[in-house]
C-alpha cells in the first residue's frame, strides 16, 4: 500500500512538472506578437487571448493534480472522478488534435515532455485512485 502510493506521487510528480513547463510555454504565447493571427477579422491578439485562456485551465488542472497528489488515497470518490475528468480532457488536448487535424506539439522536446506527463499524471491517479473504506 505504502509503495504504491509512494510510486503514485512520483509519477504524479512528473506529471505536474511536465505540465507546468507546458504551461510557461503555453502563457509565455500570450504576450508574443509572432502568436497573433495577423489575418483574423476579429483582432490579430484573439490567438494570444486563447493562448491565455489555455494557460489557466492547464494552471487549474495541475493544481487539482497537486492536490490528489497530496491527499494520496484519502480522497473522496468524487474528487478523484473531477479530478481524473478534468485530467483526460487536459491530455487529450495534447493529443487528439494529431490524428484529427495533424497538430502537434513544436519539437520533440515538447512532445516528450507531454509523454512524461500524461502518463506521469494518468499513471499517478489511476494509483492514487480512492479507496472504499471497511
Amino acid at each position: 500500500m505504502a509503495s504504491r502510493i509512494l510510486v503514485g506521487r512520483l509519477l504524479m510528480a512528473f506529471g505536474i512538472i511536465a505540465g507546468f513547463v507546458s504551461f510557461w510555454y503555453t502563457l509565455e504565447y500570450t504576450w508574443t506578437p509572432e502568436f497573433q493571427a495577423t489575418n483574423l477579422p476579429e483582432g490579430p491578439t484573439h490567438s494570444n487571448y486563447h493562448a491565455f485562456r489555455e494557460a489557466m485551465l492547464a494552471f487549474a488542472v495541475n493544481l487539482l493534480l497537486i492536490w490528489v497528489a497530496i491527499k494520496g488515497t484519502n480522497i473522496t470518490r468524487e474528487t478523484w472522478l473531477i479530478t481524473t475528468f478534468m485530467a483526460i480532457f487536459y491530455y487529450l488536448g495534447w493529443w487528439a488534435a494529431w490524428p484529427i487535424w495533424g497538430y502537434h506539439a513544436p519539437n520533440m522536446i515538447a512532445e516528450t515532455n507531454h509523454l512524461i506527463g500524461t502518463i506521469g499524471g494518468m499513471g499517478g491517479l489511476l494509483l492514487l485512485r480512492w479507496r472504499e473504506s471497511t
